[in-house]
């Protein structure tokens, strides 16, 4: 019985590879290449789409960017950094169990016949570097549940948490692994964000970023290939004799199942570096027949040319623009300072774009005091693209501008004359004056009258006598 499963899994292997290898690779041309495409007009067949300009992390296109969708053999990339992450002799050997290739021969329709790296059961002279390029080139997945079986020593369930733990880590919210290797089952989920996040963290591992760029690698010899044999990667947009062979991209991956459609995710770098990722794109058109475009590659060319044809890095705020004037009192010769931006502002932004919909919004005080200091922080600029802010810079002083001493003391002296105590004081001193003119006026009067009654009284007294 083994050998009658070893046969048959050799003549699939062959005839796989083969059909992968021949499928898209000697057509003429792509009619579904558009010149001067744009996703918001043209045709973008994938039904989830994410794409990020990797340099700055600006999302560019996104087409229900959050949707649970099926990742199929994308589901790879999880299982190629779990076991970058945990493997570091990749020259060691790796145990091939049947136990790995059961699910194959199962009567579950969507495991057979899966895409595979004509990986032998039992086979001894297998590496994990083998395993991995076997993993992500053709997209073997016999070689995903080796790897899974050998670094969690058969338990392959505990390499499906890994793989969700790790996704959990990442930042991904709308994932969920239940499989290495990305055949359909409906709890094996993703969504076209999170696979950007994903992917994006597998490419900062050298290591990964080597193997997806490879389109050939070397595999050793098995009973059925005695003098070894190559594998290919399965992204057409790197392979030379493809009509989706597109000069700028590198890898990444690809997935195909019925109810996953076409899958891609891939970077092309030009002048800048894209990242995108497309899920479900169709394999068949209304009335049932199979599309000869492979719509996934269609859409990675279309939208990379969309993304370096009208995407440039502008200056949009510069560090010595002047912006607004603030009045300043108490200023030593100036009567205002000019507010600049403390930094330069660079951002990705169409080529062509209408000015109005670039605004500035300023907030800043309204007049100053001196002294005043270059580089004091003074106010914020937002600055706006269609509505939405982009930036937030402060606004600094740009230059000093001293205190006049003189107005300054004079300014203290004459804020003495509204202070209350001094108010209160002046109050009490005119009372107090109102009062010792009031008083030395009615004394002054008892005197005369007093002086008066004394003359009477003396005169009265001399003429008694």
């Amino acid at each position: 019985m083994n050998i009658v499963k070893r046969l048959i899994s050799a003549v699939l292997s062959a005839a796989v590879t083969i059909s992968v290898l021949a499928s898209v690779s000697y057509a003429e041309e792509s009619t579904a290449i558009i010149p001067g495409f744009d996703p918001y007009t043209d045709k973008v067949w994938s039904e989830a789409v994410y794409m990020v300009n990797v340099d700055t992390g600006d999302v560019v296109f996104e087409k229900n960017a959050e949707k649970k969708m099926y990742p199929a053999s994308t589901t790879k990339i999880m299982t190629a950094i779990i076991a970058l992450e945990s493997v570091f002799d990749w020259d060691k050997k790796v145990t091939i169990p049947y136990d790995c290739f059961n699910e194959f021969w199962s009567d579950d329709p969507n495991k057979n016949d899966p895409s595979n790296a004509a990986i032998e059961p039992l086979q001894e002279n297998l590496t994990y570097k083998d395993c991995i390029y076997g993993l992500m080139l053709p997209s073997g997945c016999e070689a995903a549940n080796i790897l899974a079986y050998n670094i969690c020593k058969g338990n392959m369930q505990a390499f499906f948490d890994k793989m969700n733990k790790k996704a959990k880590e990442i930042g991904c919210t709308g994932t969920n692994f239940s499989n290495a290797h990305g055949l359909h089952e409906d709890t094996n989920y993703t969504t076209a964000k999170d696979m950007f996040l994903i992917a994006q963290y597998a490419m900062n591992n050298p290591r990964f970023a080597e193997i997806v760029r490879t389109y050939e690698y070397n595999m050793p010899e098995n009973e059925y290939n005695p003098d070894g044999y190559s594998i290919y990667s399965t992204v057409s947009l790197i392979k030379p004799t493809s009509i989706y062979y597109y000069e700028y991209a590198y890898g990444i991956k690809t997935g195909t199942t019925d109810q996953a459609g076409r899958c891609l995710v891939s970077g092309a770098k030009k002048q800048y570096n894209y990242m995108l990722v497309t899920l479900n794109a169709p394999f068949y058109n209304p009335e049932g027949e199979m599309y000869d475009e492979w719509y996934s590659m269609v859409d990675h060319i279309n939208l990379y040319e969309w993304a370096f044809d009208n995407f440039a890095m502008k200056t949009i705020v510069e560090k010595n623009e002047r912006i607004k004037e603030i009045p300043v009192v108490l200023g030593e010769n100036a009567d205002h300072v000019m507010v600049t931006p403390d930094r330069d502002f660079t951002a990705l932004m169409p080529k062509v774009i209408d000015e109005k919909s670039v605004q500035k919004v300023i907030t800043s005080y309204e007049e100053l005091t001196a002294p005043i200091k270059r580089g004091d922080i003074l106010g914020v600029m937002d600055v706006k693209f269609k509505g939405e802010t982009i930036v937030t810079v402060n606004l600094v002083a740009s230059k000093d501008v001293k205190r006049s001493e003189f107005d300054y003391y004079m300014g203290r002296v004459q804020k003495q004359f509204t202070e209350p105590w001094f108010i209160i004081s002046i109050v009490c001193f005119f009372i107090l004056l109102v009062c010792f003119i009031v008083t030395k006026t009615i004394d002054d009067r008892n005197r005369r009258k007093r002086r008066a009654q004394e003359k009477r009284r003396m005169s009265n007294y001399a003429k008694k006598r």
